[in-house]
């Protein structure tokens, strides 16, 4: 009997499992250690399928996850969507105003799809970062496909400015979460579009019943704003040191820096303390 049978692990990929698109040695290694003593691992993310070959490729035997934000439960196994949310028609008119509207760059995803409405250096750097090949086409096309979410790259405070202007009118129809990611040293602001009574936290409650996580064996761990509901939603969760002070206020536990192996500081907790 393993010392995490029962047990899941949800982890937030950019700026907790990974720094700058570096996946610390160490993480991997009490990854698998955890896995190994019965724990089920899995990534809780705002990517997609598609952005999450440099973790899958390094990690193996990940259980089911949860993407975009909460929208997908994706079955690695099978290659496929378990459960998905998808944005109203009406909450994805707020694309095409946005295009013509505001000089700033969109993504559209659905669960094995990236559609590219409007690009720009925000969009390149997210595709490159994230080994992701988007399809451009306009706002009403992509429009006609399951899509999971919406996501905003905001290059400046005008651009947020007419943005959250313009998202006023839809937040009766979804719901928004400023995200963002660090690359090549530098932070990328976003904001996202999902909709309604979607969270990592309600997909993990979902997955939890899914994989038969016992009582008191859901941990967490992230670093942004939108993993503050997963964190305060596990029995056991961590933060990062150089988290917003909000985020840490949410979790159990304060660990070290993506960069230094977080991931492996709060299995180690974990060992101590389970």
């Amino acid at each position: 009997m393993g010392k995490f049978d029962g047990c899941l692990l949800a982890c937030d990929i950019d700026g907790t499992l990974l720094f700058d698109k570096t996946l610390p040695e160490r993480n991997i290694n009490k990854i698998g250690y955890f896995i190994d003593e019965g724990g089920a691992f899995s990534l809780s993310t705002g990517r997609t399928s598609l952005a999450l070959i440099d973790v899958t490729s390094k990690i193996g035997r990940i259980s089911p996850s949860v993407l975009s934000n909460g929208c997908v439960i994706y079955d690695f196994k099978t290659g496929s969507a378990i459960s998905e949310k998808t944005l109203s028609k009406k909450a994805l008119q707020m694309v095409e105003r946005v295009v013509n509207t505001v000089d700033i760059g969109i993504e559209m995803h659905t669960a094995n799809d990236l559609y590219v409405p409007k690009r720009s250096a925000a969009t390149d750097l997210h595709e490159v970062y994230e080994s992701m090949t988007g399809k451009f086409t306009d706002a009403v096309t992509a429009a006609k496909e399951n899509v999971n979410k919406v996501i905003y790259f905001i290059e400046n405070d005008s651009q947020e400015s007419k943005l959250l202007e313009i998202a006023k009118d839809y937040e009766g129809e979804c719901a928004f979460y400023r995200t963002g990611t660090t690359i090549g040293g530098v932070m990328q602001r976003y904001l996202e579009q999902i909709p309604n009574g979607v969270s990592k936290a309600s997909a993990l409650s979902e997955l939890c019943g899914l994989l038969h996580i016992k009582s008191g064996g859901f941990f967490a761990i992230g670093d942004y704003y939108n993993d503050v509901e997963m964190l305060k939603a596990a029995d056991i969760s961590a933060a990062l040191s150089n988290s917003p002070d909000d985020v840490k206020k949410a979790a159990t536990v304060v660990v070290g820096h993506a960069a230094e192996g977080a991931v492996a500081d709060f299995i180690e907790y974990l060992e101590r303390n389970v």
